[in-house]
């Protein structure tokens, strides 16, 4: 079994789609194809605050195009999509980085937390560093001081891809907009709300709340089958609002479970001592990660062997990697230049 080969793949071809997705949503970059979906911004971000660490100008990029879009953003859905202690730091690195950006923290003096006693280095390659991020290094990251270029451009809001951003100016940005992409996107007759929950990053209860107001709103159908309360949107409705066909509407994809799954993979494929453990080790740690991440991959649409025999389990985790990139659709472009 091929570590290495598995890491350096699945780096590349991420890379590659975050380039691809940013540059249809108003990053410097020039895209190589037109997705067909509905992008989620805030799983798109914590997704691509890991992979970029292999790509600095893409972090760069997407801090900078983070900075003139942060009102069309989420921070409570950002903190949502966070699986894990690394997500939550380079979150709370980016917002304070952000935070810092706003003309009153620069009058102020910025208001930084004090920088750690360690710090880590946030990119994969080795840069030197002679001045530190003061942002990033409140919360543990080392990485060169960053000012902003301002050269990303808000996302056409008529484009496939940033449904999400032109439901938010419509709906504002909060649970209304997400339960609506969702409902547009999907080709299902009818969701209820812990999968609109499980799809949108919002508790259960607050999607209650959003679907009881765009029902009364008469925008979003209720009825119930068997006690269980279903919704569906009147695509044709809305498709003529957007000024589109209903067969013209984005597709859908599970965004915050697949882009959560392939970090997950990733991480596992650049721990440090994996190359090095013998192959009974690997195998033990391939199928650890393989029941671990079951769940969201049958979410997902993901068929997996829950349970492979030790000489199926390295074929069952590449195969359910070439599935991911398949599903979001990596590795088909070059990176923008």
């Amino acid at each position: 079994m091929d570590i290495s080969a598995l890491k350096d793949r699945l780096s590349e071809h991420l890379v590659e789609f975050a380039w691809n997705e940013w540059a249809q949503m108003g990053m410097l970059a020039t895209p190589h194809r037109r997705s067909p979906w509905a992008q989620d911004p805030e799983a798109l971000i914590v997704f691509t605050l890991e992979v970029a660490r292999a790509e600095p100008r893409l972090f760069d990029e997407l801090l900078d195009w983070m900075l003139i879009n942060e009102a069309l953003l989420s921070v409570r859905r950002l903190r949502a999509m966070c699986i894990d202690e690394t997500d939550r730091s380079l979150v709370a690195a980016a917002l304070a980085w952000l935070a810092h950006q706003r003309p009153r923290a620069r009058r102020d003096g910025g208001g930084n937390g004090a920088a750690r006693s360690t710090l880590h280095p946030l990119f994969r390659s080795e840069i030197h560093v002679s001045e530190p991020d003061q942002e990033f290094a409140s919360a543990g990251w080392l990485r060169p001081a960053l000012s902003p270029s301002h050269k990303s451009q808000p996302p056409d809001p008529k484009a496939p891809i940033n449904l999400a951003f032109r439901l938010r100016q419509i709906l504002g940005v909060g649970v209304r907009a997400e339960v609506m992409r969702i409902l547009l996107t999907t080709e299902v007759p009818w969701m209820n709300a812990q999968t609109l929950a499980r799809s949108t990053g919002y508790a259960k209860r607050n999607v209650h709340d959003a679907l009881a107001g765009l029902s009364a709103a008469g925008v979003v159908s209720a009825f119930t089958v068997s006690a269980e309360q279903r919704y569906t949107a009147d695509r044709p409705g809305w498709a003529a609002l957007l000024g589109s066909e209903p067969d013209e509407l984005p597709v859908h994809r599970d965004w915050p479970q697949l882009l959560a799954l392939l970090r997950r993979v990733l991480r596992w494929s650049e721990q440090p001592d994996l190359a090095t453990t013998s192959d009974y080790l690997r195998v033990s740690r391939a199928r650890d990660l393989l029941e671990s991440i079951s769940g969201d991959l049958a979410f997902a649409g993901i068929p997996a062997h829950s349970s492979p025999s030790s000489e199926d389990t390295w074929h069952s985790l590449e195969e359910a990697c070439e599935r991911l990139l398949t599903a979001i659709g990596a590795g088909s472009a070059p990176v923008p230049q």
